[in-house]
Parts: C-alpha cells; structure tokens; sequence
C-alpha cells in the first residue's frame, strides 16, 4: 500500500455481477485505510449503509466510501434482478479532501448518468487500468482528479433543479470570487431574489450576504498573508468591486486596515 504522500495511483477496478445476498462487504473490517472506492451500478441496485440506515444504489449511481469506516454494501434482500457493477480503488493524500467533501457535500450515493462527463472519465480510467496504457503516474494522478471534479460538478448541476436553494449554496462557494450578488445567484437558481435569501437564511446558519463576504474576506486575508499583491488586486481577486469596497468591509470585520492587517 502506498505512502499517503505519494502520487495518486489506481490499485484496482473490475466489472462484477452479482446475483444472491452473499455478496457482503463490511468496511470496518478491512484494514486497507488508505483505500478509496467508487463503485458504479450498471444494473440492477445495490445497497448501502451508513450511520443513518439502508440506502438504494440503483442504477446510473454510484456509491463512495473508504475502506476501514463503519459502513457496507451489498446485494439487497428483496432484489429481483442482478446486480452489475464496476469499481474503482484508488490512494493518494491529493485526492483524499476532494473525496470527503464530495460525500460531505452530497452524500455517499452520488448519480453517475451515462453520457456524463464523470462516467466517460470513470470509464477511461478503468480501461487504461486494464490495458495497462497509463502513460505514468501524473497521467493516473491527472485523470482522478478530473473524474472527482466532473462528480463534484455534476452533483451541484442536479441540486439546481432538486433544491435550488442548495444549489444557490454551492454556487456561492464555488463562484464568490466572482462579483456576483445575490440577484445573479437567485436567477441562477431559477427563484426571486427575496425567495432565495428567505429560504437560505432559514436552511443555514448565516444568510447568502453574510456568507458572500465572509468568503471573499477569508480569502482576501489569505491573500495578504501569503503574497504581495496590491490591496487593489486583491480585492477585485477575491470578489470586490473596488478597493474602497473592500477596504470598507476588512475594517468592519476585522478592526484594521488591510495594509495593517499584512503588517
């Protein structure tokens, strides 16, 4: 088993199908902790448990989890049909947070559509596994990391239609350093400005203005501390429209003066 600091590798994938209840894995019996594996359905479903019960992983899913947690899959009781399936194991620190917050996010059952731009990479990964045509490991490392990001992606587009309002959430995270307001994010959700913002506030702790600039002062203030840039390139990197903007919000939040707050 690799080192955590070594290049993500892929250790296995295979397609398997399987027909009766004996297919059982129980993860916190596996000693591999490392170890991280999408499973796709092809057919059939799955099930999935985790802390909070039983879960279906039909068809166009595919399940996440790491070896040596308190979770397991296998074969339903009450399936009708088998189940096929093709997985992939795979290690490395790089991709370890991206595969949390992708279960964090969005939970251990993710959907994998067909035609998607995370099955197409899923897909060719598994192939160049089996054909051995990897050009080296940054070719492995490459591609592992698209496919997690083509998951992460993909899970927020369908929260667009499923709850808009945690699909206004993510988008937020992932576009703050953008000068977007909330007006361009709640039609981007498809919802009224005052909509988005009363159901924000009542799903998470802050509302959607709050998390905006606290997002974009976080990341201003790493900014300072770790190059020298201008403040004004600063603030228009980290989502201000103008340094006075953001020099106006530093001091609100902060008590200083982003110049002293580098000092």
């Amino acid at each position: 088993m690799p080192a955590p600091g070594d290049f993500p590798v892929v250790h296995a994938t295979a397609e398997e199908l399987r027909t009766d209840p004996s297919y059982h894995f129980d993860n916190a019996n596996r000693d591999a902790v490392f170890v991280l594996v999408i499973q796709r359905t092809l057919s059939g479903k799955a099930f999935f448990r985790d802390t909070t019960g039983l879960h279906d992983v039909p068809a166009d899913h595919a399940m996440l989890f790491t070896h040596n947690e308190p979770t397991g899959y296998g074969y339903p009781l009450d399936a009708t049909e088998p189940y096929r399936h093709r997985f992939i194991s795979f290690s490395g620190a790089g991709l370890n947070d991206l595969f949390r917050l992708i279960r964090q996010d969005f939970g251990s059952i993710v959907s994998m559509h067909l035609n998607s731009e995370a099955t197409a990479l899923f897909n060719e990964i598994s192939s160049h596994y089996e054909t051995r045509t990897f050009r080296d490991r940054l070719h492995q490392s490459e591609l592992l990391y698209r496919l997690l990001l083509a998951l992460y992606r993909e899970q927020m587009q369908d929260t667009r239609t499923s709850d808009p309002i945690e699909f206004g959430y993510h988008y937020v995270q992932n576009h703050f350093r953008s000068p977007i307001n909330l007006k361009e994010v709640a039609q981007k959700c498809g919802i009224s400005r005052e909509h988005f913002i009363r159901e924000f506030s009542s799903s998470y702790p802050e509302t959607p203005g709050n998390m905006l600039r606290r997002l974009r002062l976080e990341h201003s203030r790493s900014m300072l501390a770790a190059t020298r840039l201008s403040v004004q390139d600063i603030a228009l990197a980290s989502g201000f429209t103008s340094s006075n903007t953001f020099c106006r919000a530093y001091r609100l939040k902060y008590a200083i003066s982003p110049g002293a707050g580098r000092r």
